[in-house]
């Protein structure tokens, strides 16, 4: 059964299976070139999706909607009823349905017409809860059979955070479920979400909200929390882990404003991290309390935030955790396609059929053009035999490369696909390399390392192996290492990893192995390949033009190296 999930909100994007099997996901931005492109039908990437699966549109079985702000005129007349709603181009269906009474979505909105306007004719079309959707989609790729499953972010179908609990086959919701979304008086508000703190913090400090949190990550390890008490006391957490604030989002934001007039950024930035880590430990303290439970899947915009996924590693003996790779609002789609297989198989066939993430390359494939599209575009080839031994030689050189491999990463990370490397040796390439990026970042770059030198510079509890392929949380770096691989460590001593397998990209690990046989440094520096407020790369075009703009030295492929034509 082809099923098709669809996100259309901030960050949209889509996914495709063939029943339990993931076969395309790729976020909107990716394609429209727009960062965190979203507000309407992602028709770029629904087509991006198709493309790589090699099938029409008439192909789709059914598809997965969130209920989130739809043009008004999909609306029917009962969502109207008995209080007219007139004057607005949108409506957020969720907001329809409470307010209207109506627990059916497909009595509030006429999905099938407005599929149909976008090109789809579906047999099925379903409907999805947004932290169910997060929740899901973490859960769906592990293989825990006794675990936690928390989400938190900015907020979504009413919600600002989630706790489910699986255990002796069964998944139960603690709090932050449906029943909570649909409420006439929701439990939770805006001033309960940690995402919505840390989305003011940013805004306030002067940076773009949804886009730019790790930068005010970043920022946190040059300041002290000075004033974290002020904005603790905002927030309490009740006996079974829920979040309450004290005041409502208003105070908050004035809290946030007041303080920027007059204190360090540097101050703000680490106060609001540190409330982040107290609030998110307290209502974690108080469920382990409770469940014991042995592992943890998080999932949710605030679980980018890598520092937070190390802090609670250290504080509580899980088995393992994982965060959903595409933990924002890209990993939407998916899930929702996941809650559509959960309800029509039931708990114990989803179970059964999950399988752990390899790679993550689920985006389209234009490698097959990408050596042409370069030589035409005017680059030059510089090597096409043996491609690893002359690309690892080129960074030993400190040349910086354009990793051009395969399919797109599904995410917002980029994980050697779309990959700038460099050696990590070179201190001062942070001021220079970020320059030719036209970056303003405050953390360092990140490492990648092969999966059995991990424990030679990185302190990473095995617990954190299998999300740390996915750069999805920070550890320390060990101290003998710390001054030969400058370049990805933070000041606070720590780094993010990726660890890579060779099964996962052949290409990307054997150029890092031969650039250790030669350095002598076990990891090498993976930063994304695009520029500033630029998406990721996804077409061999916006790599070459990339390599002329000089933000690279040279595009690397699975079948050649290339130069900038002089």
């Amino acid at each position: 059964m082809i099923l098709l999930g669809i996100y259309h909100s901030h960050d949209a994007g889509a996914a495709l299976y063939d029943d339990y099997r993931l076969i395309a996901a790729v976020a909107q931005e990716r394609v429209t070139r727009i960062k965190s492109d979203g507000g309407r039908f992602p028709t770029e990437a629904v087509a991006e999706c198709l493309a790589q699966a090699g099938l029409s549109a008439e192909r789709i079985e059914a598809v997965a909607l969130p209920r989130v702000d739809f043009p008004a005129q999909y609306f029917t007349a009962r969502s109207r009823w008995p209080a007219p709603v007139g004057g607005r181009s949108k409506r957020e269906l969720i907001r329809v349905m409470t307010g209207q009474l109506i627990s059916d979505p497909a009595k509030a909105f006429d999905a099938p017409r407005y599929l149909a306007d976008q090109g789809l004719r579906p047999a099925r079309v379903s409907f999805y809860n947004h932290h169910l959707a997060h929740a899901l989609g973490a859960l769906f790729h592990t293989d825990y059979d006794d675990a936690l499953i928390y989400t938190s972010d900015g907020g979504g179908d009413r919600t600002y955070y989630s706790a489910r609990r699986l255990k002796d086959g069964r998944l139960v919701d603690l709090f932050g479920g449906e029943a909570d979304s649909v409420k006439l008086w929701r439990p939770q508000h805006k001033a309960d979400s940690l995402g919505l703190l840390y989305y003011n913090a940013t805004a306030c400090l002067g940076f773009r909200p949804n886009r730019h949190e790790g930068k005010v990550l970043g920022l946190a390890a040059f300041g002290q929390p000075v004033h974290a008490e002020e904005l603790r006391r905002h927030y309490r957490v009740l006996d079974d882990g829920q979040i309450r604030a004290n005041v409502e989002i208003k105070q908050i934001v004035a809290d946030l404003k007041r303080l920027t007039a007059t204190a360090r950024r540097e101050d703000i930035a680490a106060s609001t991290q540190q409330v982040l880590e107290q609030v998110t430990l307290a209502s974690f303290d108080k469920i382990f309390a409770r469940e014991r439970p042995r592992n943890l899947a998080v999932a949710g915009g605030v679980f980018a935030n890598v520092k937070l996924t190390q802090r609670i590693a250290e504080r509580f003996p899980f088995e393992e955790v994982f965060v959903y790779p595409a933990m924002s609002d890209q990993g939407e789609a998916a899930g929702g396609v996941l809650q559509f297989l959960l309800e029509r198989d039931g708990l114990t066939t989803f179970l059964a059929r999950r399988e752990k993430f390899g790679d993550l390359y689920f985006g389209r494939d234009y490698t097959g053009e990408a050596d042409e599209a370069f030589i035409c575009g005017g680059a030059t080839r510089v090597a096409s035999g043996d491609v690893v031994e002359a690309a690892a030689r080129m960074l030993a050189e400190r040349r910086i490369l354009g990793l051009y491999l395969g399919r797109g990463e599904y995410g917002p990370r980029a994980l050697g696909a779309r990959t700038i490397m460099a050696s990590p040796a070179d201190r001062s390439i942070n001021d220079w390399l970020n320059k030719r990026l036209e970056r303003t970042e405050f953390m360092p770059f990140a490492p990648v390392v092969r999966d059995e030198r991990v424990d030679e510079a990185f302190e990473l509890p095995p617990a954190l192996h299998y999300t740390a392929r996915y750069m999805t949380v920070t550890c320390n770096v060990k101290p003998q290492w710390r001054d030969r691989i400058p370049a990805v460590v933070h000041v606070d001593g720590t780094a993010r990893p990726q660890v890579i397998r060779r099964q996962d990209n052949p290409v990307y690990y054997d150029i890092l192995r031969r650039f250790e046989e030669i350095s002598g440094l076990p990891c090498a520096i993976n930063t994304s390949f695009n520029a500033h407020e630029e998406p990721i790369i996804n077409r061999p075009e916006e790599a070459l033009r990339a390599l002329a703009q000089g933000r690279v030295d040279r595009l690397v492929t699975a079948t050649g190296i290339f130069a900038k034509e002089t």
